[in-house]
């Protein structure tokens, strides 16, 4: 078919973490996404005093971004409670397998956006 969007009542499949499985229609729909990304960033620049010092300033930093954040707390409040609806885009014609580190394989519809 196409891109849908349903209000649904959201189960939670699989989170270990770093991957999140949500299912709905009795499990038969699955997506999820992943919610711990690694960003880096390097920057390095050069400034120049009154004086004659000229001074060589670097930074590094790692940083661990939740994201999307929001998304895993609109579907984990809508499962607890079990009969909250949330609206769910997606793709029912475009799908990804994923094995997660114990076996166990989902078939992922293609997502774009959670809202409740």
């Amino acid at each position: 078919m196409s891109t849908q969007t349903l209000n649904v009542v959201p189960n939670i499949e699989w989170d270990d973490g770093v991957m999140f499985v949500f299912s709905w229609n009795q499990g038969q729909t699955l997506a999820g996404f992943t919610h711990i990304q690694i960003s880096l960033a390097n920057a390095v620049g050069s400034q120049t005093q009154v004086s004659a010092l000229v001074q060589q300033i670097s930074q590094s930093q790692v940083q661990f971004a939740s994201d999307p954040q929001s998304w895993l707390d609109t579907v984990k409040t809508a499962a607890r409670s079990g009969k909250a609806t949330i609206a769910v885009t997606f793709d029912d014609s475009v799908s990804a397998n994923y094995t997660t580190a114990t076996g166990r394989i989902f078939i992922l519809q293609q997502l774009f956006s959670v809202a409740g």
